[in-house]
């Protein structure tokens, strides 16, 4: 939504703005205490193509939701099926097919102290993935070990664990190009983004190194990325 001018029902919170919900951070939150109806309306100024919706740490449970798009701010459809929400999880709806439109809103039904960090609207790139090298997951623990003096080991938690991915993508020149289009959006590699990994679990992550294209082959190049979540 940062591409675009936001608007949200009812006034947030001192501390709490707006700007928290399309700030790539899932760590800062907007807060409002006005129990209403609530409409996180997107006015992109020109038609915009999107076809996936993200909300993460919410208390929408029990909310009847919608996402919907409209080429005039008047008439709006439904880009998925309007549901219940069910628990506090993450929410992730994918489109069936994007849509190119200039305004797009997501909708709560009225509720107390609704908060959430983030509401993410975009439209998602596919890559193929080659079998050999093999992928990987693995975690990557915030855990510090120390010994005691006693010879015993003793660790220090200082937050959850994050995800790991390393995948050797196998791109065309067409999909080279929309690979490094993709880039443009991460402002010189700054900001964090969504992925949608192999097991279909989508999280928030950035870059453990800048991507390189290997031009090993004379139509294709292999693009080694490692990805880690960011909390």
């Amino acid at each position: 939504m940062e591409d675009g001018t936001v608007t949200v029902t009812g006034t947030a919170d001192a501390g709490f703005p707006e700007a928290r919900l399309w700030d790539r951070s899932i760590d800062l939150f907007w807060v409002d205490t006005v129990t209403e109806a609530k409409v996180y309306h997107v006015d992109y100024g020109s038609a915009v193509s999107c076809d996936t919706l993200i909300i993460d740490k919410h208390n929408f449970n029990g909310e009847d939701m919608q996402f919907q798009h409209s080429p005039d701010d008047a008439a709006w459809t439904d880009a998925v099926t309007d549901w219940t929400q069910g628990d506090n999880l993450q929410i992730a709806k994918a489109m069936a097919a994007s849509a190119s439109k200039r305004y797009w809103q997501v909708t709560v039904t009225s509720m107390s102290n609704p908060k959430c960090s983030e509401i993410f609207i975009s439209l998602g790139y596919v890559f193929p993935v080659q079998a050999s090298p093999n992928s990987s997951q693995a975690d990557r623990a915030n855990v510090q070990w120390n010994r005691t003096v006693g010879g015993l080991d003793r660790s220090t938690k200082f937050g959850v664990k994050r995800r790991v991915r390393n995948y050797s993508l196998w791109l065309s020149a067409a999909e080279q190009t929309s690979f490094s289009a993709a880039m443009v959006f991460l402002d010189d590699y700054s900001k964090p983004f969504y992925i949608k990994d192999h097991a279909g679990a989508y999280f928030l992550c950035r870059f453990i190194d800048v991507p390189v294209f290997d031009f090993n082959h004379k139509t294709h190049a292999r693009i080694d990325v490692g990805i880690v979540e960011v909390l």
